[in-house]
């Protein structure tokens, strides 16, 4: 068994960009950022998943990649989840210039379905997670905290990036964090 994701992986100096968005929380708050090297965009988290049937999802998923080329991604604003309650994961939001992204993630979500793995119960809605909440302490304190994030989201919003393949990832839970790491990779139709 492998514990796996299949994402979009982002450009290095990307990654560097929403690095620098870490600001030291107040002490009543609670908090974990992504580490540099992990920010992604997840299209299916898989949980854990028997080798072989990853493999043969790899394999069913290349047909279908093989008719999309590459898109461009543009960063948007903060958001979290969940909405309505007390948010646990706060993100970036991310618009696009057509729907090739939502017309793949669609098509790939029907194969999954066809090889018997678990519907999302959510709607697509493709955003980088920056950090988890683990307490949110002063509830003021924390719309401070925020606010001071959003502004620097606003710097940085409407950079955009090209995709040129999705990369099905090993993800291996450790004290420190969890490790990534590629098994397949699924280019895009080159141009």
């Amino acid at each position: 068994m492998v514990r796996a994701f299949l994402a979009i992986d982002l450009p290095l100096e990307l990654k560097k960009k929403l690095s620098e968005l870490k600001e030291q929380a107040p002490n009543d708050i609670k908090i974990k950022w992504v580490e540099t090297q992990n920010f992604h965009i997840t299209l299916k988290f898989f949980g854990n998943i028997y080798e072989n049937l990853l493999e043969k999802i790899f394999e069913e998923s290349q047909k279908i990649i093989k008719n999309y080329t590459p898109f461009q991604l543009i960063l948007d604003q903060l958001g979290f989840f969940p909405e309505k309650k007390i948010p646990r994961v706060v993100w970036i939001g991310l618009k696009t210039q057509d729907e090739t992204l939502f017309n793949l993630q669609k098509a790939l979500e029907k194969l999954f379905e066809k090889l018997k793995i678990n519907p999302d119960k959510e709607d697509f809605h493709p955003h980088i997670t920056i950090f988890r909440i683990k307490n949110i302490g002063n509830l003021e304190s924390f719309k401070n905290y925020l606010e001071k994030i959003s502004k620097k989201i606003e710097l940085i919003k409407g950079l955009n990036f090209q995709v040129n393949e999705l990369i099905f990832f090993k993800s291996t839970l450790l004290p420190t964090g969890p490790l990534y790491e590629p098994l397949y990779k699924l280019p895009l139709k080159s141009l």
